[in-house]
């Protein structure tokens, strides 16, 4: 039996008394009055965890009674009604004289004990929140600390957002770390890329010295008032956290956390920014190295065939003299020049792939120009890496 919880039963019927105290004492404390008046009167020295009140009651009914505990000073006790009424006008007059519940006889045990059960833990819960409100001073302060310290965090993010290059994010981190009144150094990594800063000015020996030592430990490493959060872009290097105060400490290093994974972020989409700029410039040279090529093969090629072609000339001459020599009949003379002809224009068919060279490199061409367009048109934001020298 759990006595730490009292039900009050109110009831002028002996018999819904005595089923009421048999079905709840085997788990809380009862106590039964047969009138208002007397509940009332024991309510002067004692105060239950619930009340279960009958309606038609003599003399003061059970709405009025209702209507007198919950008009009691500090009396937030939650009231069952149990009625034979079952008509709406008789549940509506429950709930406006401020009961909790209304339950119609003949009642089901089974539910009934649910129903307390409900209400007993509404009650602790109400009693662990009544706790809570206790410590709200504290609370109150924490979470003004907080707040100062997430719009810290808030103001930093959305200046990250407008920084355009790596000064600007430093910049950025510094004036975080001032708001939090932390001194430290931040190490930024980039492909060709690798620069420490702090309030002191750039690539102080001690500082590089001791980033370079914790750089490659756990993503967050802490010794004494040192905190060290690493990422593989960035590495934000605290030398006075507050250790004093744990939960002061435990919150900044959680922002800091938030800070750098986001900043980790930014040089990883600036690097990518870097790598697509430089390819964008490969391929423009490429392109306008296929473009001169293709135009000097032009070039060469058209100059070949007229040598070639005056070349085929000369022979064809040069066999016409050597025919009257050797005396030739007119045919023999027509079949050794059809010959020669037709091997010669064989010959230049051999090395005739201009065309075929020139189709290639323009659908490479265009292949190229294609990626080139596609990369200008990319939403990666264009950052100048060198503005952190």
């Amino acid at each position: 039996m759990e006595t730490d919880y009292t039900v009050f039963v109110v009831d002028d019927d002996n018999t819904t008394r005595l089923l009421l105290e048999s079905m709840l004492r085997t788990k809380h404390a009862v106590e039964a009055f047969d009138s208002a008046e007397s509940c009332l009167a024991r309510l002067t020295h004692k105060q239950p965890n619930l009340f279960l009140l009958d309606v038609g009651l003599p003399g003061m009914d059970g709405y009025d009674l209702c209507r007198n505990i919950k008009s009691l000073p500090e009396m937030n006790i939650p009231v069952v009604f149990i009625s034979g009424h079952d008509d709406l006008d008789a549940v509506m007059a429950g709930y406006d004289a401020g009961g909790e519940d209304y339950i119609v006889k003949p009642f089901n045990i089974t539910a009934l004990s649910r129903k307390i059960e409900n209400l007993r833990r509404i009650e602790q819960d109400k009693k662990a929140l009544l706790t809570q409100v206790k410590d709200s001073d504290e609370l109150a302060t924490l979470v003004l600390a907080n707040l100062d310290e997430y719009a810290i965090l808030i103001k930093f993010l959305r200046s990250l957002n407008e920084c355009a290059d790596i000064k600007e994010i430093v910049e950025a981190i510094l004036r975080s770390l001032d708001a939090f009144h932390l001194d430290g150094a931040v190490q930024i990594r980039l492909r060709n890329f690798e620069k420490t800063f702090s309030k002191t000015g750039e690539n102080w020996p001690l500082e590089i010295s001791v980033i370079n030592h914790i750089r490659t430990m756990d993503r967050i490493f802490e010794f004494r008032t040192h905190c060290a959060l690493n990422f593989e872009h960035i590495t934000i290097l605290v030398t006075n956290m507050p250790v004093a105060d744990a939960d002061l400490c435990g919150r900044i290093r959680d922002h800091l956390a938030i800070a750098a994974e986001t900043v980790d972020a930014k040089l990883m989409a600036l690097q990518t920014s870097a790598d697509n700029a430089s390819m964008r410039e490969d391929i423009r040279n490429l392109l306008q190295a296929i473009g001169q090529t293709v135009e000097s093969y032009s070039r060469k090629y058209d100059d070949a065939r007229y040598r070639g072609s005056i070349f085929t000339t000369r022979i064809h001459d040069d066999l016409l003299a050597a025919f009257a020599y050797l005396g030739l009949s007119s045919r023999s003379e027509e079949e050794i020049l059809g010959m020669v002809k037709d091997h010669s224009n064989k010959l230049i068919d051999i090395y005739d792939i201009a065309g075929e060279s020139q189709a290639t490199l323009g659908e490479l061409s265009q292949k190229l120009a294609r990626i080139l367009t596609a990369t200008e048109n990319s939403t990666t934001p264009q950052i100048n890496v060198e503005s952190g020298h």
